[in-house]
Formats: structure tokens, C-alpha cells, sequence
């Protein structure tokens, strides 16, 4: 399983393909902009933030509303935009 995030133009930024610990850190594997093989580390510090991110009003909203989103997608036969 693998998470592309793209930019405004539909471009691959970012490929994930991959999420562990490692000692006291997050470890994500992907690649960046389709070329460059890349480990990040999410620190203990930083994990809370990325929890805060995942929990904000935003992200919340559109958790909600995703089902009507895909069955508005399916309907128009088309991939859901990303």
C-alpha cells in the first residue's frame, strides 16, 4: 500500500510507502518527487503535532463527508479528485 501526495498540478510530490517505528521515532519511507529515495524520522517531540494535524477541524470534516464524496464519485464515474 503506498500514499502519493500531489501537488496542484497532479504531479507526484511524495510516495509513502511506508511507516514504522524505529527506536523512539516514527521512520516514513517513500520517495520524494518520484526520484529520490528518502527516510524521514518523526521525532516524540514532533508526533504530537502530527496527532494535533490529524485532529484538527479540517481533517475531521472531511473524514465526514468522504462517503458522500466517494458515492458522488462513483456516480459521476470518475476517480475521486485529489
Amino acid at each position: 500500500m503506498k500514499l502519493t501526495i500531489i501537488s496542484d498540478k497532479g504531479s507526484p510530490m511524495m510516495v509513502v510507502t511506508k511507516v514504522a517505528r524505529k527506536g523512539d521515532s516514527l521512520e516514513v519511507t517513500g520517495q520524494m518527487m518520484g526520484a529520490w529515495p528518502s527516510k524521514m524520522y518523526i521525532t516524540p517531540k514532533e508526533f504530537w503535532t502530527c496527532v494535533l494535524i490529524a485532529f484538527s477541524p479540517g481533517v475531521i470534516l472531511y473524514l465526514l463527508a468522504y462517503p458522500f464524496i466517494l458515492i458522488k464519485s462513483l456516480f459521476k464515474g470518475k476517480e475521486i479528485k485529489k
